[in-house]
């Protein structure tokens, strides 16, 4: 019910804001030659009825025009002004289809004025598009713009969704473009149908500069900057694409999903630096949540720009508030890739102590390694004896074992 009322309210919204409701009635004894006359009766007539329509009294209305409509000692001009009013209440329930047969019934004699045909031809336009019937609908709206001296831009949009109903995108974006250019009045809508259309040509260029109008008007539309984002991607422009997205971020219009994913983005494009700076900016804003794994992703992206110090600066600080020794480990690891061993000793140390690994085979290793670099060879061995107790291990610490023992005898 609330579906149906408002394509009612959208229909008579559009047919006001071309003029399209007033019947245009004569009062009996119009001069000739200027608009054919009606009699009193039937002027009054019709003039009642369209009170009716009016004040939304359609089916009321609806009886009585079909009486008149039937009255065969109507003149013409009165038929098809009684059909025409009749086609206005079919509009009215919705009645599609039987509006299209009243629109037309009163056209079909040419009785009636040109400015009155040219409001029925836009109405039967409409009504053929209400009943889904596209095809007859931009055929009808191209003979009115045929006969219009100045139709206005709007009427061209009109049209444009009939030819997108029919995937005639060309049509649509010629109406559109048109449309734009006639008025001085920027019109979101419009630019948005722009888009739609120029996207189902591929016209992602053309795409892209609708969109960045639509951006220099409404800056702060997050959606515009998403969509302008994806299609730069189509493109395979994907610098371009994350640089839109981070835009977005600067503006403060993405949220911490949305912010992740463009740090995510940037590391896919071999951009760690720029990654870890807008990760740092969305945590020191409170914009990304200041957990572990999100400070674990700024790790990753400092160690992806080989500033390996950087990533050790955020693991200590997780270190330092972390249950279990899983964050030491990491940290022993970094230590081991920049051959710092006595760090890696301690951290490696730290995590075994700490507990809740999920490799602890891996830190007996580490340690182990770290010894024998230090020179502590009893050290070294005894985390490797450790380390073959843990099956991901074994055979490598066996091996450092074997070493250690042939350095021992020859000792």
């Amino acid at each position: 019910m609330i579906r149906k009322a408002y394509r009612i309210a959208t229909l008579l919204r559009a047919l006001c804001s071309l003029g399209m409701v007033s019947l245009c009635l004569a009062a009996p004894g119009i001069a000739a030659g200027q608009e054919p006359s009606l009699s009193q009766e039937v002027h009054e007539q019709l003039v009642a009825v369209q009170e009716l329509i009016q004040n939304e009294q359609h089916q009321k209305a609806l009886s009585q025009l079909q009486t008149l409509a039937a009255d065969t000692s109507l003149s013409p001009y009165e038929a098809a002004l009684a059909q025409q009013t009749l086609g206005y209440a079919h509009a009215g329930l919705e009645q599609y289809d039987q509006a299209v047969r009243a629109f037309q019934a009163s056209l079909s004699d040419g009785a009636l004025p040109p400015d009155n045909t040219q409001i029925i031809r836009y109405n039967l336009a409409q009504m053929l598009m209400s009943a889904e019937r596209y095809e007859e609908g931009a055929r009808a709206l191209e003979t009115w713009f045929a006969n219009e001296k100045n139709p206005r831009p709007q009427a061209r949009i009109f049209l444009a969704q009939a030819y997108i109903q029919l995937n005639r995108y060309t049509r649509a974006e010629q109406n559109i473009q048109q449309a734009i250019d006639e008025t001085t009045k920027f019109h979101e809508a419009w630019y948005q149908m722009l888009i739609v259309v120029q996207i189902e040509q591929e016209k992602f260029s053309q795409a892209a500069a609708t969109l960045q109008r639509l951006l220099g008007q409404y800056p702060q539309k997050k959606t515009y900057w998403q969509q302008l984002s994806q299609i730069y991607s189509q493109e395979e422009k994907h610098k371009r694409a994350v640089a839109t997205l981070a835009m977005a971020y600067k503006l403060g219009l993405l949220n911490e999903r949305e912010a992740l994913q463009v740090v995510q983005y940037y590391l896919h494009l071999g951009l760690p630096y720029k990654a870890a700076n807008l990760l740092m900016d969305g945590l020191e804003k409170k914009i990304v949540q200041d957990v572990e794994t999100n400070r674990e992703l700024l790790v990753t992206c400092w160690l992806h720009a080989r500033e390996s110090q950087r990533a050790l600066d955020v693991l200590e600080q997780l270190a330092s508030r972390a249950q279990t020794g899983k964050i030491d480990l990491r940290r022993a690891e970094i230590f081991a890739q920049l051959e710092r061993w006595p760090e890696v000793a301690t951290t490696a140390s730290e995590g075994l102590r700490k507990g809740g690994l999920t490799n602890t085979g891996k830190a007996f290793m580490l340690l182990g390694i770290a010894e024998y670099r230090s020179g502590k060879l009893d050290e070294s061995k005894a985390a490797f004896t450790k380390a073959t107790a843990h099956k991901t291990a074994a055979k490598q610490a066996r091996q450092w074992l074997r070493l250690i023992e042939q350095e021992t005898v020859v000792q």
